[in-house]
């Protein structure tokens, strides 16, 4: 069941009750498989909202997409933040070395003018 995709602990237990298994059965056994590592909400929001967000995915719509899965609320919001600040820094990459706060000025409005050349005129 997790060889074929990732699964969140709701949707691993669901699918064990859904093939038969006890609900405290499915239960012992999502905890078991969360202490051995196989199945983790956190990474699992943080690395889904990491993949829709470099698919273009606004906000809500990852929010959306984590909830229907299960997740809890707490765990959506940091991921989606967490997608918003991988999203800025491969923008920054992208852009080149050019600091946050300049972009952020730039995004604002408030552009610095060019520097003007002066001519100086040899007597």
């Amino acid at each position: 069941m997790l060889t074929r995709a990732p699964r969140t602990e709701a949707e691993l237990e669901e699918r064990l009750v859904a093939r038969g298994y006890q609900r405290a059965t499915a239960a012992a056994t999502v905890a078991r498989c969360r202490e051995l590592g196989y199945v983790g909400d956190e990474a699992y929001a943080r690395e889904r909202a990491r993949a829709l967000r470099a698919r273009g995915w606004g906000s809500l719509r990852i929010v959306a997409d984590l909830g229907a899965r299960g997740l809890p609320s707490d765990l959506v919001d940091a991921a989606v933040e967490g997608s918003r600040y991988a999203a800025r820094v491969r923008i920054s990459k992208r852009i080149g070395n050019s600091s946050w706060s300049a972009q952020r000025s730039i995004r604002s409005g408030a552009r610095t003018q060019p520097q003007q050349k002066t001519s100086t005129s040899s007597g």
